[in-house]
């Protein structure tokens, strides 16, 4: 018996009413519900997206659903970047006034 990794994603839907956000367990595993900002946010297999999102913005407390850009960002910070140095120039520090020139 092999495990097989699916590929998941994140869905974020906007919600009229946060109580009945745990209707939202049908399609998917809940990870966070926020009350004050009325979201929340489901994961689910990226194979079954398409099908789950018509059906959850079909429901009557859903004002909007969302599809996380999580897996097309590029995580590397400053992989492909060239070293930038930064440097002083004399003209700008004659105007500096130094504690021992009081």
């Amino acid at each position: 018996m092999t495990l097989e990794i699916k590929a998941r994603r994140s869905v974020i839907v906007y919600l009229n009413n946060v109580k009945q956000a745990k209707q939202l367990r049908r399609f998917g595993v809940i990870e966070y519900i926020s009350d004050k900002l009325k979201y929340a946010v489901i994961y689910m297999d990226e194979a079954d997206i398409d099908k789950k999102q018509l059906l959850i913005s079909r429901l009557g407390f859903v004002k909007s659903v969302e599809v996380s850009n999580w897996p097309e960002v590029d995580s590397t910070v400053g992989g492909n970047q060239d070293v930038v140095a930064f440097t002083v120039d004399e003209f700008e520090l004659d105007d500096l006034v130094v504690d021992d020139e009081l």
